[in-house]
Order: C-alpha cells, then structure tokens, then sequence
C-alpha cells in the first residue's frame, strides 16, 4: 500500500525466467535391462515402483499422473488409449509384452476398482485431494526408484521422468529416425525433439573424442 499499483515492476518481469534448466537424465537399453530383470525377492515394496518405471518406458513415458488416472476402460485387447494431461495430446499405444505382464499383474493385485494400479484406492477424490494424492505418491515413487537403482548399480539420479527421457534415448542408440521419435513422444514439431534428443546422450560425442588419446 506504499506504491501505486502501476510502478510495481513485476507483472510481466520474472526472476524464475532465468532459471537455468537441470540436464535431462537418461538410461541406456542395458541399464533398463537391470531393472526390468532386477530380482525384488527380498525387497517385495519395490515391485510396485520398478512395474511402473517400466509401464512408462513401454509406453512412450506416459507421466506419473496419467499412470495414476489410467482406467482399465481405457485398456483394449491390444492397444491403451489415453489423453496426455500435460499437453491434452491423444495417444494410441501398442500393448508390448512387458506391458501385457504388468497389467495381467494388477488384474489380480490392483485395487478392484476402475483404475490399473494401486495408486487411487476410491473413486470419488475432489480435485485437491486428487492433487494431494499425487503429490504423495510421486514421493514415495522416486524415493524408492533411487533404492530400485542403487540396486541395479546405476549411478544416475533415477526419478519419474528418467523413464521418459530413457525411452527417447533408447531409441536414438538403436537408430531410429528422429521424426519416428517425435512421432512416439507426441511432440508438435521436428525441432522440438531434435533439442530434446540433443540434451540427453553424448556419448556419440564423447566417442568422437576418443581419437584424441
């Protein structure tokens, strides 16, 4: 109340803008691999947290919050459907054989209601405690991916996104066209992905780099 409302200087100046942004992690196939055969006998609260890691990478990276939401009526006999919650992007998504595993499993272990996993137990959660609940199991979730890749020998920080991020790089490695991969990641346009791709793996370059030893 000290100043007039029009020389308050940040209305459309932002610190946060010049936030830098944090490096993309990636996976490669044969740490993926770990995981996916990674042995949970002794460690049983994990199998929850490694099934869903590996549900998102088989599935293009399909976020946290969809994974959360997905309905079973959105699972047919061999394709998901589901609207991206990000970007309102519709996917159609081919149900690979670790996918099928991993929803066979929850037939059987899930909630018994209309969502996939265990992750919503009611039906009926206003949009705050939607919120707060997601809030609550994505903590949970990336705490125990980092027990899952201490596990598997992987040093990298593992979080909910590394899936994603992992999922464009495998195939980058197996050398698939990059408008292939924008396809699958449902990205707007060529250069988006080419500056997505282009964060997440050097080793090409650090190959390249070889000669000079």
């Amino acid at each position: 109340g000290v100043i007039k409302e029009s020389l308050y200087p940040f209305k459309t100046y932002k610190i946060s803008r010049l936030r830098g942004k944090g490096f993309k992690r990636a996976l490669d196939f044969e740490e993926i691999l770990r995981i996916i055969n990674l042995d949970l006998s002794d460690h049983p609260h994990l199998i929850n947290t490694r099934n869903y890691f590996v549900f998102s990478f088989y599935t293009r990276g399909m976020n946290f919050a969809d994974m959360m939401c997905l309905e079973w009526k959105d699972v047919e006999a061999n394709v998901i459907y589901y609207t991206r919650a990000k970007t309102k992007g519709n996917f159609s998504i081919a149900i690979m054989p670790p996918v099928q595993k991993i929803l066979d499993y929850y037939r059987e272990h899930g909630y018994g209601n209309k969502y996939v996993f265990p992750l919503l137990f009611r039906e009926d959660y206003t949009p705050t405690q939607l919120a707060d609940r997601k809030h609550k199991m994505l903590g949970i979730y990336n705490i125990e991916l980092k027990e899952v890749a201490k596990l598997c020998n992987i040093t990298k920080n593992v979080s909910s996104y590394v899936a994603r991020h992992s999922f464009a790089n495998c195939l980058k490695q197996k050398g698939v066209a990059t408008d292939v991969i924008s396809e699958s990641l449902g990205h707007q346009n060529l250069a988006v992905t080419q500056a997505y791709l282009k964060e997440l793996d050097t080793e090409i370059v650090d190959k390249a780099l070889e000669v000079l030893l």
